[in-house]
């Protein structure tokens, strides 16, 4: 049976109520169809989830917690996704199916070839609507927890960040498949904008520590490569 998961950003115990507001009621009436009485599960991103009964009072919804459940559906790898900016729903479905595969950092990174241009405002509009993304994806794929989305950052930035892992940047010239990649938990994934990565960026990368891997003989769109990759280390290394 279908138990519709919202994502509740407090404190959350079982034998309270909490109260969920005017655009959560109209979802949750118009959209879901839920009727009085019925089950919900909410979830804060610390780790397992809570089920309780739906009551519905003028525009807000107030939720009885019954029961918690300790479940825990993360990766047991450690993914980082650098993802270079693209436009528009591309980077939407980019942020979507990352978070589904188990990701628990994307940065959108700023390269040489990038087409998009974000101001400070915008980049902090698209920052919210990313993570709107994200959450929409956990509640969806029954993860308790949110993946970190960092602000657009220019890829020198990321690169010069720590990490303690394997880092990777694919590039189409590159003969190394995944699967020759010494077993690790924590992965660091370069991915390229629309117009791929410079010549110079992957050597530079590689110099830096990174691995230049391949996702197979055929080119793959920015949109797509992301998702392959994270399937594949997945499938080798996580769940």
């Amino acid at each position: 049976m279908f138990i519709p998961r919202i994502y509740y950003p407090h404190p959350l115990q079982i034998d309270t109520t909490v109260t969920l507001d005017k655009v959560m009621c109209h979802y949750l009436t118009q959209v879901l169809r839920l009727k009085e009485g019925e089950t919900l599960i909410l979830f804060n991103g610390e780790g397992g989830q809570y089920l309780g009964q739906c009551h519905f009072m003028k525009k807000v919804v107030q939720v009885a917690l019954t029961t918690f459940e300790n479940i825990n559906r993360e990766s047991t790898l450690q993914l980082h996704l650098g993802q270079g900016l693209v436009r528009g729903d591309r980077m939407d479905w980019v942020i979507q199916k990352a978070t589904e595969l188990g990701v628990q950092q994307i940065t959108p990174l700023i390269s040489a070839l990038c087409n998009v241009k974000l101001d400070e405002e915008r980049s902090q509009k698209r920052l919210v609507h990313w993570q709107n993304i994200a959450i929409s994806a956990c509640e969806q794929s029954g993860r308790t927890q949110l993946p970190i989305i960092h602000p657009p950052l220019p890829l020198a930035k990321w690169v010069a960040q720590s990490f303690q892992g394997t880092s990777l940047v694919f590039d189409t010239n590159s003969d190394v498949p995944l699967k020759n990649l010494l077993p690790n938990n924590s992965f660091r994934l370069a991915i390229g904008p629309e117009s791929g990565w410079q010549w110079e960026e992957i050597q530079w990368m590689v110099a830096q520590g990174f691995t230049a891997c391949s996702l197979g003989p055929r080119i793959l769109r920015t949109e797509t490569a992301p998702i392959v990759a994270l399937g594949i280390l997945q499938g080798l290394f996580g769940y």
